[in-house]
């Protein structure tokens, strides 16, 4: 885990004063995953392999969150890469590979874009504790 994600988390937690508070947090971003998890299948099942993005400081909240399918996300690499973005493309290109693999009875794809980073998430269903720490 990076060193940004480790202290956002840390600050997220450890906000919280109390032990009930720390768990009801954690709740809350559990929940969180799994209906963006529902999301991922829903598009999933009708428009094949992808990636959920979400962008959470999105101007118009109507563009916060959307399904990149794998064609998408491939034309998203071309951008990226004649936009010589190195970070971002290698993201989409880590993007396209789990997308074409994953079961999406089993995992979800999103890609966590902020104003300072990209960040990619293979969330695991079969262990929420685990895969929640990932992101």
């Amino acid at each position: 885990m990076s060193e940004r994600r480790k202290k956002m988390l840390s600050n997220m937690i450890f906000a919280a004063p109390s032990e009930e508070e720390q768990v009801m947090m954690k709740l809350v971003m559990e929940r969180i995953c799994v209906d963006m998890c529902d999301f991922f299948q829903k598009f999933y099942n009708l428009e094949g392999p992808g990636a959920v993005v979400y962008i959470p400081d999105a101007k118009n909240v109507d563009d916060s969150m959307y399904y990149l399918p794998s064609q998408a996300l491939m034309n998203a690499l071309k951008d990226f890469n004649a936009e010589e973005q190195e970070g971002p493309a290698e993201v989409m290109q880590k993007a396209i590979a789990l997308a074409e693999s994953i079961d999406p009875n089993s995992a979800a794809l999103f890609i966590i874009q902020d104003k300072d980073q990209m960040s990619l998430v293979h969330y695991k269903f079969d262990n929420h504790n685990d895969a929640f720490m990932r992101i």
